[in-house]
């Protein structure tokens, strides 16, 4: 026989909106953070490269930066794909007010491979690195809470704390 306080609570637990099976499934499962932490490692790992072996050497090699930071970049997506699912993450990204940071990163890694690897090209490859690196930072700040109002509230109050410590 079931006790008048289990049956309240159970009821009460049955009429909240959703339940816990609804509530779990967007969780991602242990395999799922694996695969995160890998995608998301070796992501970090190519930008870095491109960073320290190939940004200083990118007047003679720009090719190798640029295949490197796509590379990496690729991966830091895959990671967020494998972690969300993707259907959800493409769903996200493809979403009304992401669309145009999705597009204007993604055509910028697409560019920036063809201009290293089928046409060979010295300055278009660092063109479109450079507007690779501007789209990753933009599509970045176009995550951070409030957009880029916030980031640029969080700037002015870092500056203007740093030339007070420094007497400015």
């Amino acid at each position: 026989m079931q006790r008048p306080v289990d049956y309240c609570v159970s009821k009460g637990v049955r009429d909240l909106p959703g339940n816990l099976q609804s509530a779990t499934s967007s969780v991602p499962s242990g395999k799922a953070f694996i695969y995160f932490g890998l995608f998301l490692a070796a992501g970090v790992f190519f930008v870095f490269i491109a960073f320290t072996l190939f940004l200083p050497v990118m007047v003679l090699m720009p090719q190798k930066f640029a295949i490197c930071f796509t590379l990496g970049c690729g991966f830091i997506i895959g990671s967020f794909l494998a972690l969300r699912g993707p259907k959800n993450q493409l769903a996200h990204m493809s979403s009304k007010e992401r669309l145009p940071f999705t597009l204007g990163f993604i055509g910028s890694m697409v560019g920036t491979m063809y201009v290293s690897m089928v046409l060979h090209s010295y300055i278009l490859s660092v063109l479109f690195s450079v507007v690779q690196v501007l789209a990753l930072a933009y599509y970045a700040v176009s995550y951070f809470p409030g957009g880029s109002a916030g980031l640029k509230f969080l700037t002015s109050a870092l500056t203007s704390s740093v030339s007070r410590c420094f007497g400015r």
